[in-house]
């Protein structure tokens, strides 16, 4: 189960706001080396690989996930983002973690702004 932790943050992010939130690099999940893995309507990004790994094992995947790390401000793009909205993910974890006692993903969540 997806949770909205206490870090909710409920106004929509821009893009410029976005790059200032997240440490110069950031690390997604991928099954194929480019694709960022989601459930959606929820993306994942942490702020190191080791983080990122750590979480794919705990989430008992049957993919076999590894990180990815990039520049913040290369990685997050209007066409990223884009193809995020069209993908149905709206909702961006920054280093979640996962609850042992039920399984429920804890962590601050970014809103993606709706296309305009």
């Amino acid at each position: 189960m997806l949770w909205q932790g206490a870090l909710h943050m409920s106004a929509d992010v821009t893009m410029a706001q976005l790059v200032e939130l997240l440490p110069p690099r950031i690390w997604y999940l991928t099954s194929n080396g480019t694709d960022m893995w989601c459930r959606r309507p929820y993306g994942f990004l942490f702020s190191n690989g080791a983080a990122a790994e750590t979480f794919a094992k705990a989430m008992g995947t049957d993919e076999q996930l590894f990180a990815i790390g990039l520049d913040a401000g290369a990685l997050l793009t209007d066409e990223m983002l884009s193809g995020l909205r069209n993908t149905a993910v709206t909702r961006l974890f920054i280093d979640p973690s996962i609850d042992p006692a039920n399984g429920d993903v804890h962590g601050q969540i970014l809103r993606l702004s709706p296309l305009t």
